[in-house]
């Protein structure tokens, strides 16, 4: 990657610390509001409400905090966003916005709503219309050319907006790390990246590089609501995947079959989704908002999501000691199949999180041990297995990289957190650094005598009331009042 290294050679870069658990969402969220997921109230791609007995995404929060291009357009500054997750759907900016990633759809999809058939007539896709555990081929070839797509609808836009900031977000090179981890299709994906970057880099502009998370090899996988329900802190009930899984029904099979059929396609759309939420993976396993409807709510003990956050039920008797005890079981846990440690350490929310969703946060959150995926379904028969569609999981480490006239050319730093990437970027465009904000900026990145170097850091005072009375009008214009999530 020829152009990543001049960048790495020629300017900054970092092993930046993703907030956990390190997963597309929050993490996105994290990095554009430079908050903690207490302030957000995002802390997976699922929350668990026990005293509603329900597990679900909390969408409209996408939306309450203020982001980087927020306070951008707020100072007249003109912005253009292409394909961050997190970000569908599209709200209003001054500039463009064009959401994709896992929770994007194909359709209304960008702001201003005219841009969509003009992006639709330069091939824009979110997603490839092949699976990838099924076509590997073609479905890489599609992510090329959406990769690719991303990059030239900004060599478009940027120019015509006029914009002062430009973001432009791949997700899909996650899908093939995730898939095929080292292989050459991740490496082709690479390789068009780098090429664009080369392109940036010639238009003498502060260049910022940046990943929601990294990523490893799985050599391990530790199905935590298996090893919850055998140590007798989850109790489940006989369900509708339990039933489809014995026949033999499972979504596996039926997209091998309907590809083999041509009918992905039809099979989507004539499936319900209360239904396709219940029809359990290869191994049995039912997930996200399926689980509420398994999970034995007045028996159970805890209940845990993906890559590790762990719900306590608020009636037991003293969940105190049960942290205690939970920790001191899996801090020490042993994978019988590779000889190593399933997690590096386990917290309490009260040591990674602060701010008003601090209440409903997981009460436990593991920090996986390197080559450990945790999935969150329930219904996997082993408690300890090995890979099976997976062949690279999500790991805290993420990627930092500035470059630019502004930027000083200084090698490594450290102690650098995805939090510091929106203050940073603030200062950097003159814009005062909401104090409500969890990140620092980064001084040390710039270069001696530079503008944003001399200049001192300003915060902007924020009041924290008006913001709870305006983001309930923006949220009820968003989605209506019985959408409203509190």
């Amino acid at each position: 990657m020829p152009n990543i290294a001049r960048i790495k050679q020629g300017g900054v870069w970092a092993d930046m610390i993703s907030v956990l658990p390190p997963v597309t969402s929050p993490n996105w969220k994290c990095y554009s509001t430079g908050k903690n997921p207490g302030k957000i109230g995002i802390f997976w791609w699922e929350n668990i409400d026990w005293t509603s007995r329900r597990v679900y995404y909390p969408i409209a929060r996408k939306f309450q905090n203020k982001e980087i291009w927020d306070c951008l357009g707020e100072a007249g500054q003109k912005v253009g966003i292409i394909g961050m997750p997190t970000t569908y759907p599209p709200k209003r900016v001054n500039g463009f916005l064009i959401s994709a990633g896992p929770d994007a759809s194909e359709n209304k999809f960008c702001y201003p709503g005219e841009l969509e058939d003009e992006l639709k007539k330069q091939g824009w896709r979110s997603h490839p219309r092949k699976i990838i555990s099924i076509d590997r081929e073609k479905a890489s070839q599609e992510i090329y050319d959406i990769i690719d797509t991303h990059f030239r609808v900004a060599n478009i836009l940027a120019p015509k907006y006029e914009v002062d900031f430009l973001m432009v977000s791949i997700f899909n090179i996650n899908t093939l790390h995730h898939f095929f981890w080292d292989s050459l299709e991740t490496k082709r994906a690479w390789e068009i990246v780098d090429m664009h970057i080369g392109e940036l880099m010639n238009q003498n502009c502060n260049l910022i590089l940046m990943s929601d998370h990294g990523s490893n090899k799985i050599e391990s996988v530790f199905n935590i609501n298996t090893w919850l329900k055998e140590e007798g802190y989850l109790r489940v009930n006989f369900s509708l995947g339990d039933v489809l899984y014995r026949l033999g029904i499972h979504k596996q099979r039926l997209l091998q079959f309907a590809s083999k059929l041509r009918l992905v396609g039809l099979l989507r759309k004539i499936v319900p989704k209360g239904l396709e939420r219940h029809i359990p993976s290869d191994s049995g396993e039912i997930i996200r908002e399926a689980k509420a409807g398994v999970v034995n709510w007045r028996k159970s003990k805890a209940l845990a999501s993906g890559q590790g956050p762990i719900y306590l039920n608020p009636e037991n008797a003293d969940n105190e000691m049960l942290k205690k005890e939970i920790k001191q079981k899996l801090e020490v846990l042993i994978d019988p199949l590779t000889g190593k440690k399933v997690v590096e350490k386990v917290y309490s929310k009260e040591e990674i999180y602060q701010g008003d969703y601090l209440a409903e946060a997981p009460d436990l959150i593991i920090d996986q041990a390197k080559g450990v995926h945790i999935p969150g379904g329930i219904g996997q028969t082993n408690i300890f297995g090995s890979r099976q569609i997976w062949r690279a999981e999500n790991n805290r480490t993420g990627l930092f990289m500035a470059y630019g006239p502004d930027i000083r050319p200084a090698g490594k730093i450290d102690n650098m957190s995805i939090l510091d990437l929106a203050p940073t970027i603030l200062h950097l465009m003159n814009i005062p650094v909401p104090d409500d904000m969890d990140g620092r900026v980064l001084m040390e990145i710039f270069r001696e005598g530079s503008e944003p170097q001399q200049r001192k850091v300003r915060h902007q005072e924020i009041d924290m009331e008006r913001e709870r009375i305006r983001d309930k009008v923006k949220r009820l214009k968003h989605y209506g009042k019985d959408n409203l999530v509190p």
